[in-house]
């Protein structure tokens, strides 16, 4: 089957479909004020033996979606349904200098997801909030969105909450300890008519 567009953007999401369950969707999906990034893609089979779905993107390419035994509600995903990501902009909500006996990389990382049972369709929301030391690589002091570098290169843009004080104090190339909040929700929703 042919890999789309839609493979690598929920691969770059982070998302592993794998190990979910699914829940009802609150009402406001998304609890910090962000960027909001969303994906969709229409259900174009559901294989409920297999538990696989096969996803269609706008441009028709199709994607294969391997569905975990943990996911009870398979059954009410149907042909047509949207397959929805919402991902927003990481916000930090702690930064500081880095020590000088600092270790770069994650230090901790904890996890909310929000699960259930009984919801019209599966759905999850994933609230990680992360603990590193990394390099700034940019600032933007105007929108405080900084970007900053993991020890393996990875490159990760979070709009610093202004609640943090002190950010024309920082540089570029600077070491710093941060804290940020990373957001995602994933579900399938019936299309309107």
């Amino acid at each position: 089957m042919k890999k789309t567009i839609i493979s690598s953007l929920f691969a770059a999401t982070g998302l592993v479909f794998a190990g979910a369950t699914f829940a009802q969707a609150p009402a406001k999906m998304l609890p910090l004020a962000a960027e909001v990034a969303v994906l969709t893609a229409t259900v174009d089979s559901v294989d409920l033996k297999k538990r696989i779905v096969v996803l269609k993107d706008s441009n028709g390419n199709l994607a294969q979606m391997n569905v975990s035994k943990q996911i009870n509600d398979l059954e009410k995903v149907k042909k047509g349904d949207i397959f929805v990501v919402e991902h927003a902009q990481a916000i930090a909500v702690g930064l500081t200098a880095a020590g000088k006996d600092a270790k770069p990389g994650v230090s901790g990382v904890r996890s909310l997801t929000v699960a259930g049972k009984g919801s019209a369709k599966p759905f999850e929301e994933t609230t990680d909030t992360i603990y590193a030391t990394v390099k700034i690589s940019t600032i933007d002091a105007k929108s405080r969105v900084v970007t900053f570098t993991m020890p393996n290169g990875e490159k990760q843009k979070v709009k610093v909450d202004q609640s943090v004080l002190g950010l024309d104090k920082f540089k570029v190339g600077d070491d710093v300890m941060i804290e940020y909040i990373d957001d995602t929700a994933i579900g399938f929703v019936t299309p309107k008519k």
